[in-house]
């Protein structure tokens, strides 16, 4: 088996902090307002261009063969600075990401992490 479910999240790619679900009710509403926020017509078909352009930039990383990759967020404040669509992303994903798996809910074994090292120091032929 070359990965099982992380230890800290088991599985869910969600954060575990105790209080990270008990947020107050001003926090609760503008996470909702910037939920309908972002499912309106025009900032939705926005997000899903910036999501199309990330996955073809990680897709190219990947062919070349580069680990480091900015996550969405993180592309989304580099193309859109800090703009009403970024900050309502943000709120309405209030909930980060388990760090020790950065959201994947899932954890390489020892086998994993060899065969993946084999993988890019051999890199296929063309």
């Amino acid at each position: 088996m070359l990965d099982v479910p992380c230890p800290v999240c088991e599985g869910s790619g969600k954060n575990t902090e105790p209080e990270i679900e008990h947020i107050g009710e001003e926090a609760f509403r503008k996470r909702r307002r910037a939920e309908r926020f972002l499912l309106a017509p025009p900032v939705a078909a926005k997000i899903n261009e910036i999501a199309d352009e990330w996955d073809e930039l990680k897709k190219y990383a990947a062919e070349r063969g580069e680990d480091e990759v900015l996550n969405y967020v993180e592309y989304l404040q580099l193309r859109e600075g800090d703009s009403v669509i970024t900050r309502a992303y943000i709120t309405a994903n209030t909930h980060p990401a388990c760090e020790p798996c950065k959201g994947k809910g899932r954890e390489l074994t020892d086998q994993g992490k060899m065969v993946l090292a084999f993988i890019k120091r051999w890199p296929p032929e063309d």
